[in-house]
C-alpha cells in the first residue's frame, strides 16, 4: 500500500535468502548447497560432501558420519573428532586440510560455514566479495539492500524487471500507454484491448469508439412503478414492492392501506384498529362510534373495556369508575380528597365548606 494505492515491490526478501538468480520477481536458480523445496530455495546438510541436487538428500558425508535414510549421522564418537572439526572435507594425519564447501579455516584452524547471502567469498578469511541479488557488501559482508523496499518508476506495472529498471506486463486493468508506461483502463470498461481501449461495458453505460459512455437508459423508469425488483434486460418484474402484488395480468397493484397483512393475491388477512376483516377487505367498523363506557375516562383502553386514567378534575373511586372532584377544590389528591380550596371556603376533613 503506497498512498492509498496497490504498488508492485521488489519480491527479493530474506524469505528465500538461497536463492542465487531470480528473474521477474521469482527465483530460477538456488545457490550452490541450496535445493528447490516447494519453490523456495532449502539448504543442503553441511554434513552432506555429495547430495541429489533435486531432492537435497545427502549421497556421502565428511568425515564422522554416515549416510543413514538420506541424512547423515553420527559414525563415530564425536569426543575424537580432532578439534571437533565437522565442516572439515578432507583429513590427513588427524589435521583438515581441507573446509567443505562454502566453509573456511577461521582463526583456530575449524572450517565455518560462509553467510549465506555471499555469492562468492575470500577463502582465506570468508569475507564476502559478492552478494546475491537484494544484498549489498559491506565490510565482508552481506546487508540486506535498500533497493528491496524500492518502488518501480512505473507504478502501474504488474511485472518489474528491477535490474533493467523497466516493465515487462501491466497490472490487470493497466495498459501501456504510447510511452511504454502503464495507465489505468476507464473504469467503466468491463473488457479491453492491448492498447487500454474498451471493447465492452458494464450496464448503464455505451460502447463508442472505445470508450464506455453514460447511458441514456440510465435515466428510465421500470414501466411497473409498484415493481420492487427490475429485470432491465428483460423488462419485467421480478418481485413487487412491500404493499404490493401482481394482479392477474402480472403487473403490481396497491394492497388496501388498511390491511395490517394480507395474502399473495392482495386479500387482507388481518385489518389495523378501527376496522373490521370482511370477504379480504377491511372495513370501517362500528366499534369507531362507540363511547367509552366510563365517561369521565382520560384514557379509555379499547381491547379491554377499562378506564387507564381519569380525566382532569376526575379521580377512581373505589368501584374503579371515574367520578368528578368537587368544584370547591382548588387542589385535590389522588383519592379525590380536596388539600386546598378557592377563597370563601374552608378545608375540613378533605372537603371544602362553605365559610
Amino acid at each position: 500500500m503506497v498512498d492509498g494505492k496497490c504498488a508492485q515491490v521488489n519480491t527479493t526478501t530474506q524469505a528465500n535468502i538461497g536463492c542465487a538468480v531470480w528473474k521477474n520477481g521469482a527465483c530460477v536458480q538456488c545457490s550452490k548447497r541450496w535445493y528447490f523445496s516447494n519453490g523456495s530455495c532449502a539448504a543442503i546438510s553441511d554434513l552432506c560432501s555429495t547430495w541429489d541436487d533435486a531432492t537435497g538428500v545427502c549421497q556421502s558425508c565428511y568425515y564422522g558420519y554416515k549416510v543413514v535414510d538420506g541424512a547423515c549421522v553420527v559414525n563415530i564418537d564425536l569426543s575424537v573428532v580432532p578439534n571437533s572439526n565437522l565442516l572439515c572435507k578432507t583429513w590427513a594425519a588427524a589435521t583438515c586440510t581441507e573446509c567443505a564447501d562454502r566453509t573456511f579455516f577461521n582463526a583456530n584452524g575449524i572450517c565455518t560455514s560462509v553467510s549465506a547471502q555471499c555469492n562468492t567469498f575470500d577463502k582465506a578469511s570468508g569475507d564476502c566479495l559478492t552478494c546475491f541479488l537484494g544484498y549489498d557488501v559491506l565490510n565482508g559482508s552481506c546487508v540486506y539492500s535498500p533497493s528491496n523496499t524500492a518502488n518501480p518508476a512505473d507504478l502501474g506495472c504488474g511485472s518489474w524487471d528491477w535490474k533493467n529498471q523497466k516493465c515487462l506486463a501491466c497490472s490487470d486493468k493497466w495498459a501501456f500507454n504510447s510511452n511504454n508506461v502503464c495507465v489505468p483502463v476507464s473504469d467503466q470498461c468491463a473488457a479491453s484491448d492491448k492498447a487500454g481501449l474498451c471493447t465492452a461495458c458494464y450496464k448503464g453505460y455505451d460502447l463508442t469508439n472505445g470508450q464506455c459512455l453514460f447511458s441514456l437508459s440510465n435515466n428510465a423508469k421500470p414501466a411497473d412503478s409498484g415493481c420492487g425488483t427490475w429485470d432491465w434486460d428483460k423488462q419485467v418484474c421480478l418481485s413487487c414492492s412491500v404493499a404490493w402484488v401482481f394482479n392477474d395480468k402480472n403487473v403490481c397493484v396497491p394492497v388496501s392501506d388498511q390491511c395490517q397483512a394480507h395474502a399473495d393475491n392482495g386479500d387482507c388477512t388481518k385489518c389495523f384498529k378501527g376496522y373490521d376483516l370482511k370477504n379480504g377487505t377491511c372495513v370501517f367498523s362500528d366499534s369507531n362510534n362507540a363511547k367509552p363506557s366510563d365517561l369521565g375516562c382520560g384514557s379509555w383502553d379499547w381491547d379491554n373495556q377499562k378506564c387507564l386514567k381519569c380525566s382532569n378534575n376526575w379521580f377512581l373511586n373505589q368501584d374503579n369508575v371515574c367520578v368528578p372532584v368537587s368544584d370547591q377544590c382548588k387542589t385535590h389528591i389522588e383519592s379525590g380528597d380536596c388539600d386546598s380550596c378557592y377563597a370563601g371556603y374552608d378545608l375540613k376533613s378533605g372537603k371544602c365548606l362553605f365559610s
